[in-house]
């Protein structure tokens, strides 16, 4: 695919992907978030760890295939206008809701513990999240940011990875050595976390999935070197029911595996969901109608502000006088509305300036 006379590529139906990643979190954290009307809180499977998975690999193509590209055509990767891209597109926002959340805490909601706020200033929000989930009070993560941490694990990734692309030959070979690495950390982490009793360490690994991230890295290598093979892959209608049924009994829990696996098996069905997107004129989900590709591009917006829905959504409904299922309907409509009204906003009024920026930078579009 690759030319001296083309820089301009299009992948199709991949705001679609982005949407349904974004809405499966505002699902799930909602469900998880009924406490603030007053209900006992539920669980929406694992939807919004499997969607932040899917964009883990989603990213994880999109930037290899870029990078490879860039490569191929210049002979070399512009990593100082990589980086530039990057700031422009998260910084803003990342930093914008920070501060947002910081007043509100402060001003609002009177939690004024900041203890970690280093974490979040230097893109390691995974760390008080991490000891969060295991349970560990040691760093407590900041009211409404504890979803960034998969930010900070995108940040960090994305500061050692295309130095991988620029100064390795064999993409491939260190895409594998990448896998291979983290692989080994995170079961080495869970031998530790077993042997020291401190279960940090596992949560930890297991939050920084660049494993997800190299999966769907390989993805775009084979997009771009086996692309007969890809197209035979999307347009197998075996693999497609194959893929569909997947999705169902990984969202379902009914893939009776460890976790870590079942996000790699989540990452495999991403890729290949990339290809359908891309190749099929009718696949099983339509991912190409306006509305939804709007969704996709409000979708950085949908999953930053969220939380803030949520917790106004909480608000408003608290005392309402109405029975528990039409508090639970009100609430997740409130949720909803407020964060799509948030997001088009901010996308309209403060993403695009930075969106606009960002593309000058671009060696492909």
């Amino acid at each position: 695919m690759s030319n001296q006379q083309q820089n301009t590529f299009q992948f199709i139906g991949l705001n679609g992907i982005r949407a349904i990643c974004a809405l499966s979190v505002v699902i799930s954290h909602t469900s998880s978030s009924l406490g603030f009307i007053g209900l006992p809180e539920g669980k929406v499977l694992n939807l919004a760890a499997y969607g932040v998975t899917a964009f883990f690999a989603l990213s994880g193509f999109l930037i290899t295939y870029l990078l490879i590209e860039e490569k191929a055509i210049y002979k070399d990767v512009n990593v100082k206008k990589f980086y530039t891209r990057r700031v422009l597109r998260i910084w803003p926002l990342y930093f914008g809701f920070l501060i947002i959340a910081l007043l509100l805490n402060n001003l609002v909601f009177n939690k004024t513990d900041i203890s970690s706020l280093k974490y979040y200033l230097f893109f390691f929000p995974n760390i008080p999240f991490s000891y969060e989930l295991a349970g560990l009070k040691n760093v407590v993560p900041i009211f409404m940011l504890g979803h960034f941490w998969s930010l900070g694990i995108e940040e960090q990734f994305y500061a050692f990875y295309p130095w991988l692309v620029k100064l390795f030959k064999n993409v491939l070979k260190s895409i594998s050595i990448l896998f291979i690495v983290v692989v080994a950390i995170k079961l080495f982490a869970k031998y530790w976390s077993a042997k020291t009793g401190n279960p940090f360490w596992y949560s930890w690994a297991d939050n920084t999935r660049f494993d997800a991230m190299a999966i769907g890295a390989f993805g775009a290598w084979l997009f771009i070197n086996k692309n007969s093979l890809v197209q035979k892959i999307a347009r197998n209608i075996i693999i497609q029911f194959f893929i569909a049924a997947l999705i169902i009994i990984t969202t379902l829990n009914w893939l009776k595996i460890p976790t870590t696996l079942s996000h790699m098996v989540l990452s495999v069905v991403t890729v290949i969901c990339i290809y359908m997107a891309h190749f099929l004129n009718k696949p099983i989900l339509n991912l190409r109608n306006k509305q939804i590709d709007y969704l996709g591009k409000i979708s950085f917006g949908i999953y930053v502000y969220h939380p803030l829905a949520i917790v106004l959504s909480g608000i408003i409904c608290k005392n309402l006088p109405f029975s528990n299922t039409i508090k639970v309907i009100m609430f997740s409509i409130s949720i909803l509305t407020l964060v799509l009204v948030i997001s088009s906003l901010s996308y309209k009024y403060f993403e695009k300036y930075f969106l606009t920026l960002k593309n000058k930078f671009s060696v492909l579009k």
